[in-house]
């Protein structure tokens, strides 16, 4: 029997097996994975269902398994009218005909399915919620939206966010969150991702400092400016929190990443950061202020008079969203209203 390569989507790490070759060996070249008795390939297909939470209507829901090239595998879960749920995995199992597949950047999402027949059966878990699935096998599967890498980094484990059409040069932002705002950054990767909008999270930091964020700007532009399908003359910044007090700064720094525009959620500005900002509206540099939280206007007056008035900065409050720019919590958050088409008018608009 030939050997198969089977690719792990978004790690670049492989594994070749026969028939009998025990699923023990991928657990060795993946130790932080789980390990089953034997490996086979999952089956390809795009199958269509049902996500039920107990209480609440019925979901309509889809998953995708596609196989784009010899040995590598690639699974997409739909919600449509629950987009929030919507991932591309960055890890695949499949073995004795079960599939588990894990979001990236909100690993305490998974989807759990056992393969029965036509039928996939099983569950959605976020944190202690969870939701039972089933899906229906309805022919081949549909094309890809987007792929997702992961990218280690010295503080953590950054995810590249990239459509898959590489064929038309699109915009590229770097989103750096804070604790905060981290559980919902893959919300919007994804969410921006399926606009066309390539995005690198970068790992969450609550604090912050110009010289510790600098290099981190510039290494992920840089990477950014690298990777297809960006245009390497839209590729901007999007920082929250305390990283997004300091991100003016680290603009306007000796040997200052280039960047097309920048985007500040929750900024608390402080004198340091009044004058960067100035300077940015100097430099023409457009500017995105969000925020979220019943405090939202107050803060948003502060920021736009640090900046010097209303000409080359946009403010948008959402007072009834958290500042992460979410309402509710639980398995299906959704997006402020609004969001996120008026970020995608800005970013188009600029």
């Amino acid at each position: 029997m030939p050997a198969l390569t089977h690719f792990l989507p978004g790690r670049g790490h492989s594994i070749t097996y026969a028939g009998a070759l025990l699923w023990a060996l991928l657990a060795a070249c993946q130790p932080q994975r789980e390990s089953a008795a034997t490996a086979s390939p999952p089956p390809v297909g795009h199958y269509e269902g049902s996500l039920s939470v107990t209480g609440q209507p019925e979901l309509r829901t889809a998953l995708d398994i596609r196989h784009p090239s010899p040995g590598h595998y690639e699974a997409e879960f739909t919600v449509p009218n629950a987009s929030t749920l919507s991932f591309v995995a960055d890890t695949m199992l499949f073995s004795n005909n079960q599939l588990r597949l894990t979001r990236p950047a909100r690993p305490n999402q998974t989807l759990t399915l056992t393969l029965d027949g036509d039928f996939w059966r099983g569950s959605l878990a976020l944190d202690s919620t969870k939701a039972t699935i089933i899906l229906l096998k309805r022919g081949m599967p549909t094309p890809s939206t987007y792929r997702v890498e992961e990218v280690p980094q010295p503080n953590g484990t950054a995810w590249l966010f990239a459509p898959s059409d590489t064929g038309t040069l699109g915009t590229a932002l770097a989103l750096l969150p804070d604790a905060a705002t981290a559980p919902a950054a893959a919300l919007w990767a994804d969410a921006l991702a399926r606009e066309g909008v390539i995005v690198l999270v970068l790992p969450a930091a609550d604090s912050a400092t110009a010289a510790d964020e600098g290099p981190r700007v510039q290494a992920a532009v840089r990477l950014l400016r690298n990777t297809a399908g960006a245009d390497t003359a839209d590729v901007g910044a999007w920082a929250a929190g305390p990283r997004a007090a300091v991100l003016p700064q680290v603009l306007t720094a000796a040997n200052a990443p280039r960047v097309a525009f920048a985007i500040a959620q929750n900024p608390e500005l402080d004198a340091a950061s009044q004058a960067a900002l100035r300077e940015l509206k100097n430099r023409k540099l457009p500017l995105l202020g969000l925020y979220g939280g019943p405090s939202a206007t107050q803060r948003a007056t502060a920021l736009r008079n640090a900046f010097g008035g209303r000409r080359g900065i946009t403010i948008r409050t959402y007072r009834a969203a958290g500042t992460d720019l979410f309402v509710g919590e639980g398995l299906s958050p959704r997006f402020a209203t609004g969001l996120p088409m008026e970020l995608m008018e800005w970013l188009r608009g600029r």
